[in-house]
């Protein structure tokens, strides 16, 4: 029970919670989108009804158009932050009540969504990159057992998915062409849906799957797990009917990832020549985006702090330094590390670190900063070159 209690009073820093809650307050406005259709067509007389309790309420006695409208405006509440825990809540029970007011509206897409919402309106998401905390409501620290049941449910799913597939059915190739998109520039050929290209297909989708809902956990293998969910999610949606949905599971699936990052980081130390106004546009946009909080900036001009780093003044002038557990990188390898604890980007930044796309990184990176001249002006700092 200590256990239990210690496990339930943990607290995490609040920006990871922001940033899904405002992506899966997204997914929510695109699910109501992808199920207006159902929606509508129940909303017709003619149309049979298939309820889990004979004679229950469905919302579907709603009229579809308001039932719609009140599930986007909590949506985008929701995804904004703005009285994230009551939108949270009303959005959650909305989804729930939809969920069983007929098996028609059943989802497992669905199902999901209302998970991660209630999970992230008890963590108290709204805390950060919210109008809550715009208006004074923000909280420094937040509960993160939801956010660690959050992070169990993705996993599950993936275990889950990956397993129920092991057969032979699957394991043929047969539900992965008979799922292939048939029309469009992104068709794939009649002639590539064979046996022995399929079975593989299938075989790494079971291995992807299986292989995520570990990886995930292990700092180790987390930024190509990262890479692989991204790209598994993106080429089911691209080569897989039917796309909307498969997309809007994508930003469903994809959202918690960042709660993977280290909700207590370590500060990332970036050292750049501050008399370089290409330079300083570059930083300017990294602190922009830096919604995590991850990194600390140490211009070059500080000697006191380049000496306490360790880092010469000539390397500060010659290329970006990222400095980390004492470990220290420079040039296209520092964008890379910067970019890897960013929000928008940490998903794909990792296949930066792929040969031969590295091997230009670093030319490219080395060509520009031997091109560039700057100099300091009494009115700040410009390029001239």
């Amino acid at each position: 029970m200590s256990r239990l209690s210690a496990f339930v009073q943990r607290t995490a820093r609040p920006e990871a919670a922001g940033v899904a809650r405002a992506v899966i307050g997204v997914a929510a406005i695109l699910k109501a989108l992808e199920r207006a259709p159902v929606l509508d067509r129940l909303a017709d007389p003619a149309v049979v009804r298939v309820p889990y309790v004979v004679g229950q309420p469905s919302i579907a006695d709603l009229p579809a158009a308001v039932v719609l409208a009140i599930w986007i405006g909590l949506g985008l509440a929701f995804a904004a932050g703005t009285a994230a825990r009551v939108t949270g809540a009303a959005l959650t029970a909305l989804l729930v009540t939809v969920l069983l007011s007929d098996q028609q509206l059943y989802s497992n897409h669905l199902y999901l969504l209302a998970w991660s919402i209630g999970l992230l309106t008890l963590a108290d998401s709204g805390a950060a990159l919210s109008v809550d905390r715009l208006r004074g409501r923000g909280r420094q620290r937040i509960p993160e057992w939801p956010l660690w049941l959050l992070r169990l449910q993705v996993s599950v799913v993936y275990l889950f998915a990956g397993i129920s597939k092991v057969g032979a059915t699957y394991l043929s190739g047969t539900v992965v062409a008979l799922s292939l998109r048939d029309e469009g520039w992104l068709a794939v050929p009649a002639g590539w849906r064979t046996f022995e290209p399929m079975a593989i297909v299938s075989m790494l989708a079971i291995l992807a799957e299986i292989g995520l809902a570990i990886g995930l956990w292990l700092p180790r293998w987390r930024r190509t797990a990262f890479v692989v969910g991204f790209l598994m999610h993106l080429s089911i949606a691209l080569w897989f009917d039917p796309t909307v949905p498969l997309l809007v599971f994508a930003v469903i699936a994809l959202a918690p990832y960042v709660l993977f990052l280290d909700l207590e980081p370590r500060p990332l130390i970036v050292v750049f020549d501050d008399s370089c106004g290409f330079c300083t546009m570059w930083v300017r946009w990294f602190r922009r985006l830096d919604w995590l909080r991850f990194l600390v900036f140490v211009p070059g001009s500080d000697g006191a702090e380049l000496d306490r780093l360790q880092v010469p003044r000539a390397d500060a002038d010659r290329a970006l330094q990222l400095i980390r557990d004492g470990r220290r990188t420079q040039g296209f390898d520092a964008v890379v590390g910067v970019l890897e604890h960013m929000p928008i980007s940490f998903l794909w930044a990792p296949l930066l670190r792929l040969w031969p796309i590295v091997t230009i990184g670093r030319r490219a990176y080395a060509r520009v900063a031997a091109r560039r001249q700057c100099s300091i002006t009494p009115g700040g700092v410009t390029p001239t070159g």
